[in-house]
């Protein structure tokens, strides 16, 4: 009986702490709207000091970073999010997103092939987001796998991108 007791607990707790990290997020994200930046950052914080396992409060973090230009906090914290959110995954498309943003710094330091492996583990958690498919071509393009940005091309076009068919049509006939 205690054990059932923990447990059900213990789930209910967890849920709370979600709302409440959820509710952050939110107030986050309208602080961002306002281009208020540091509070922002504030709330997304606040959120996982609430639930630790957040994926989207890591994906936003990390987001800001990235369009402050810094890089290497970006990467600190995507690479801590995604150990701890793939513990306990909640929600594969916003890890997805943490894979795509770490690619984007992988590609930005010339590192096409951890920058391949992240778009692929994206891809594999969500692979209704053409953007991936779009973002792995161009990568592959960069790295000299002309047929593998086409596949990847032809991909995103069937997912309903329309700047992949574009892309496509100018490089993959």
């Amino acid at each position: 009986m205690r054990i059932v007791f923990v447990f059900v607990f213990g789930i209910c707790f967890s849920l709370s702490a979600q709302k409440k990290a959820n509710q952050l997020i939110l107030k986050g994200d309208r602080s961002l709207e306002k281009t208020d930046t540091t509070a922002a950052l504030s709330f997304y914080n606040k959120a996982l000091l609430k639930d630790s396992t957040c994926a989207d409060a890591y994906a936003k973090i990390s987001d800001v970073f990235v369009a402050k230009g810094d890089y290497k906090k970006a990467k600190t914290l995507l690479d801590i999010g995604l150990r701890i959110t793939m513990e306990v995954p909640k929600d594969k498309e916003t890890i997805s997103h943490l894979y795509s943003i770490r690619s984007f710094i992988h590609f930005t330091s010339e590192n096409f092939q951890l920058a391949i492996r992240d778009l692929d583990l994206a891809i594999d958690m969500n692979t209704k987001n053409p953007n991936y498919f779009y973002m792995r071509a161009l990568v592959k393009r960069m790295n000299g796998d002309e047929r593998g940005c086409c596949n990847d091309l032809k991909k995103a076009v069937a997912l309903g991108m329309e700047a992949a068919k574009v892309y496509s049509e100018t490089y993959c006939n």
